[in-house]
């Protein structure tokens, strides 16, 4: 890094491109002037920085030249100082830790000692290969699908049943339904004495035709509906309060299979229509 940043210094590792060796950077060369602060900003810490050294010169994490790698640390501390850079603690404590460790492998080591035990770089080591691994794992995940970036999310807009129209009902629909009623032919009354009240209210009959359509919930039609009556008035009286029901929305009017409309309470109407919604 030293050399693609400044005229390599005598004591600097000797730069090779295509494997021959390179004593001066070429004329014409461009180095952007920032390329150490960048080098220096996609570390997240010293001991990554160590590890890129390592790797840059391929050299074993186990059996580290102390010497060699601390000299190029050195060289980039130099030079970030050089150009008013600033240093975090963690990059001095790093350089003092290596200087430790170069100066402890200068001394002699004690006969009864473990080799393995008294090698200074052994937690160095360690250090370099967790943060080695943390490298793969992290490179890994990173070639993983991700919202966002690789695929996007899609979820089903939601749109909320709209109520179903009740059919449209003229004025001719009526007169023809009056027509059907009196064309209808007349049953022959049942073999028994009744009392049969012959002037029939409008409210009472009202009542009759809603608790009858509650009684059995289900879509009548309008001959169901009414009844054969003794005379006209009757069913007039019927028909007015079927249409006063309606109008107050106690009955409903829900489409028929046929192409027609029938007649049905409130809570029978609601149900047909969610079930034409589904």
């Amino acid at each position: 890094m030293s050399g693609a940043v400044s005229e390599p210094s005598p004591s600097a590792p000797p730069m090779q491109v295509h494997g021959r060796r390179l004593e001066a950077l070429p004329d014409g060369l461009f180095i952007p002037p920032g390329a150490l602060e960048l080098l220096l900003e996609s570390f997240a810490g010293p001991l990554e920085l160590l590890l890129w050294l390592i790797r840059r010169n391929r050299m074993d994490i186990r059996d580290i030249p102390v010497a060699e790698v601390t000299r190029q640390y050195l060289l980039y501390l130099h030079e970030a100082r050089r150009r008013n850079l600033e240093l975090a603690a963690e990059y001095l404590l790093m350089a003092a830790w290596l200087a430790e460790i170069k100066v402890r492998m200068l001394l002699p080591v004690p006969p009864a000692a473990d080799d393995e035990d008294c090698d200074p770089r052994l937690e160095l080591a360690r250090r370099l290969e967790a943060l080695a691994t943390v490298q793969r794992q992290a490179a890994a995940l990173h070639t993983l699908p991700q919202a966002g970036r690789d695929f996007w999310s899609v979820y089903p807009a939601t749109h909320s049943a709209l109520p179903l129209a009740p059919p449209l009902v003229t004025l001719a629909d009526v007169v023809n339904a009056w027509q059907a009623l009196l064309l209808r032919p007349a049953r022959k009354p049942p073999l028994a004495h009744t009392l049969t009240n012959q002037h029939t209210g409008l409210r009472q009959r009202m009542m009759e035709l809603l608790l009858h359509c509650r009684r059995e919930p289900r879509p009548w039609s309008f001959i169901e509906i009414l009844p054969p009556a003794v005379d006209r008035l009757t069913l007039a009286v019927s028909l007015l309060a079927l249409l006063e029901l309606l109008r107050q929305q106690a009955l409903a009017l829900i489409d028929d299979e046929e192409g027609g409309w029938r007649i049905a309470a409130v809570a029978v109407a609601e149900e047909r229509r969610v079930i034409f919604d589904a």
